[in-house]
């Protein structure tokens, strides 16, 4: 099987050379189309990211180049104890309102999409009675965002794919401007969504096979309706107002077919039964699977697996929202097995898990990969010390096999996920 790495600048090159229009994806952010009337000024931050998140994630992918092999599971990756720790990346100190810290750090609250902004200049003496921005990942407009600009001529396109090029104009009442177009960075895809929390695509992460995930077939994130769990966290409210941000975007961004709840009975309120999102304009099909989170998937719900993975094989007839109570743990089992088995790397792996340590639900613990670390959920190392020891079925860890082939090792004979699965998830999750 190929291996391929990433090949990360560092933060300053890197943006130098955004500036230039030579970089990772981006777009010669320098250029202005003018008509006359219009000036674009083109993006010059579009990995739709805080700084936080975008500190952290060029570490840990400056980290992997000196890994032998970012595709395998072995002893020591990431560097260990002298490796990159989400925790160095956390704001310190106390943010009024906030309860509780973790060894001193307070979640920044970054789980969210930032968007692109997009500005544009009139020329003097110019007026029209109306303008919007229309964005759109094609030059003929087919499904553009059409956003209404602020006062000061910017708009801002949330949600976006990542590691893709985009083309926007301005249309007034009167006319269009020229065309610009801008290329998204190749970070992870968070979702605003708000009230819900901690929701990203699964989507976009480059894997071994040189292939990326499709975005917007597959959602991980928070819950959907308030818990008696999460009774100190801020509460979701009614989800079924169309007015409100999450219902538009749950519904006509991410196009959720699926919502597939990871919660037991004591996290789920009384009567929840069916996705809070489904009317018959557009029907969502409601699964409920109880499984437990790292290790003890696989020790105490291991029989739940294989079903879970029937359902993400028609993600793309129906776009899957997985979530347990946090988004965090039994989430984040589910989403390293899932990329896992398509090929991302170790590294990208962590990065997806750790992610949640940015979201409103570190009000308990920092994800962290690293063991050993007080006061922290380090629960990953006996995941992986899963995967290393089972031998449930005849399944046999092979430390000379790429983790790739060994999680879908693990998923076939361990979890009995049958092979058919797992070569149909590959055809429709990544891209060609």
């Amino acid at each position: 099987m190929k291996k391929m790495k990433y090949s990360i600048f560092p933060i300053a090159i890197a943006l130098l050379l955004t500036a230039c229009g030579g970089a990772g994806g981006q777009s010669n952010n320098s250029a202005a189309p003018s008509n006359g009337n219009f000036t674009l000024i083109n993006p010059t931050d579009t990995s739709m990211l805080t700084s936080k998140v975008k500190a952290y994630v060029d570490a840990m992918r400056e980290q992997e180049k000196t890994l032998d092999d970012p595709y395998m599971l072995g002893d020591g990756q990431l560097g260990g104890e002298a490796g990159v720790t989400v925790e160095n990346y956390l704001d310190e100190g106390e943010v009024e309102g906030q309860n509780r810290t973790v060894s001193g750090k307070i979640p920044n609250r970054s789980d969210r999409n930032e968007g692109v902004e997009l500005k544009f200049e009139l020329k003097e003496g110019y007026e029209a009675d109306s303008y919007q921005v229309w964005v759109a990942d094609n030059d003929k407009f087919e499904n553009a965002q059409k956003l209404e600009p602020t006062a000061n001529h910017t708009a801002v396109a949330k949600n976006l794919f990542v590691n893709t090029k985009y083309y926007w104009k301005v249309v007034t009442d009167q006319e269009e401007s020229d065309v610009a177009s801008f290329e998204t960075e190749d970070y992870p895809r968070w979702i605003s969504a708000r009230p819900l929390y901690n929701v990203r695509d699964n989507g976009g992460y480059m894997t071994s096979s040189g292939k990326r995930v499709k975005q917007g077939l597959v959602f991980r994130g928070g819950e959907i309706t308030t818990s008696t769990m999460s009774g100190h966290y801020n509460t979701i409210g009614d989800v079924a107002d169309k007015e409100r941000e999450n219902f538009k975007v749950f519904r006509d961004v991410m196009n959720i077919g699926v919502e597939l709840d990871l919660r037991g009975a004591s996290d789920i309120s009384d009567g929840y039964k069916a996705c809070a999102f489904s009317d018959e304009d557009h029907p969502i099909d409601y699964k409920q699977y109880a499984i437990k989170s790292y290790e003890q998937t696989f020790t105490q719900t291991r029989n739940m697996v294989a079903p879970i993975f029937e359902i993400l094989k028609e993600a793309d007839k129906k776009p899957v929202y997985y979530h347990c109570f946090g988004g965090a743990d039994r989430t984040g089992t589910l989403g390293f097995l899932l990329n896992g088995v398509l090929g991302v790397s170790y590294t990208d792996l962590v990065i997806d898990f750790e992610l949640t340590s940015y979201s409103s639900i570190n009000n308990e613990h920092i994800r962290n990969h690293i063991s050993g670390h007080q006061h922290q959920y380090d629960r990953w190392p006996a995941l992986i010390n899963q995967i290393q020891t089972d031998t449930t079925g005849g399944y046999a860890y092979d430390a000379n096999a790429s983790l790739e082939d060994n999680i879908e090792n693990f998923l076939v004979k361990a979890c009995s996920v049958p092979q058919a699965t797992i070569d149909t998830i590959r055809d429709i999750m990544l891209e060609d």
